[in-house]
């Protein structure tokens, strides 16, 4: 079962969690680096760049160093996020870098307006992917590229057996298995899409300093049939003991992230062994 996310917690998480995000996103930052690393094996010159979910802003740098005449447009729904990503553009001195407070259930954009989509760990906050999809794909021109990474099931499962042995509420969230996004991304008319998993272990000195990350990063439980109000000490008490289950003979506590990493084109592409070849003259020059 997926669990439907309020919508509206996200964004005043995310609002909260703006000013402290970075300095703990150490995970989300290396996920979002070895995403962009994979353009490397594909052959394209994007001039027109939706960095979708950006967050701080804090891959912009990343993408013009890659595209230096491109024009990036940043879009989230969180705009203390965004005004974070306003401070790196003065800081960094980037040039043709837009922002935009929206969704990507309704992209505010007109058909066929980007060459790349770069999504970094946003898409799995969705409650209607096959939605976001099709409005990716609306928006891209032909022969585009969306590249993402998403969490998946196994993500944090050491924390939702724990509260499993606690109660039958929501705590964690259940992702979308990977296998389930390629098929959403067939049935939304993108073509060859590619998906791998990579999984990170985080060691942590107690179980508490987890529950304090995930706090600062703004992804504490934001189901819509979560328990309302604070958590009992007696829970909490619960959790901690059941967490130590897990503790390492080194005496640190694990908790697992799964990565999925996608790339799909908007049509179809001619398709070697190691990566797929954009026709020379299909791509577009500024």
């Amino acid at each position: 079962m997926i669990i439907q996310f309020d919508q509206t917690q996200i964004v005043q998480r995310f609002n909260k969690a703006a000013k402290t995000y970075d300095p703990v996103a150490v995970l989300q930052q290396q996920v979002g680096k070895s995403l962009l690393a994979r353009l490397r094996g594909i052959r394209c010159q994007p001039q027109t760049i939706l960095d979708l979910g950006c967050g701080t802003g804090y891959f912009e740098s990343f993408l013009k160093e890659l595209y230096p005449t491109a024009k990036i447009i940043g879009l989230d729904k969180s705009n203390g996020m965004l005004a974070q990503a306003q401070l790196k553009e003065t800081e960094y001195q980037l040039k043709d870098i837009h922002w935009v407070n929206g969704c990507a259930e309704d992209l505010p954009f007109n058909d066929h307006s980007f060459e790349l989509v770069y999504s970094n760990l946003m898409l799995h906050w969705s409650n209607n992917f096959v939605k976001c999809l099709k409005e990716i794909h609306r928006i891209l021109k032909p022969e585009g590229l969306l590249l993402f990474s998403m969490v998946g099931p196994d993500t944090l499962q050491e924390l939702r057996y724990c509260w499993k042995t606690i109660d039958e509420q929501p705590h964690v969230h259940q992702f979308v298995d990977m296998h389930d996004l390629g098929d959403n991304l067939l049935q939304t008319s993108f073509a060859y899409p590619v998906m791998d998993i990579e999984y990170f272990t985080l060691l942590y000195s107690e179980a508490l300093d987890l529950m304090k990350e995930l706090k600062k990063l703004g992804v504490q439980n934001i189901a819509q049939n979560r328990q309302r109000g604070l958590t009992s000490k007696g829970a909490l008490k619960k959790l901690i003991r059941a967490y130590e289950s897990f503790r390492t003979e080194e005496g640190k506590l694990p908790a697992t992230w799964e990565i999925i990493y996608g790339h799909a084109w908007s049509i179809e592409k001619q398709c070697g062994i190691d990566e797929i070849k954009i026709p020379l003259n299909s791509i577009i020059r500024g």
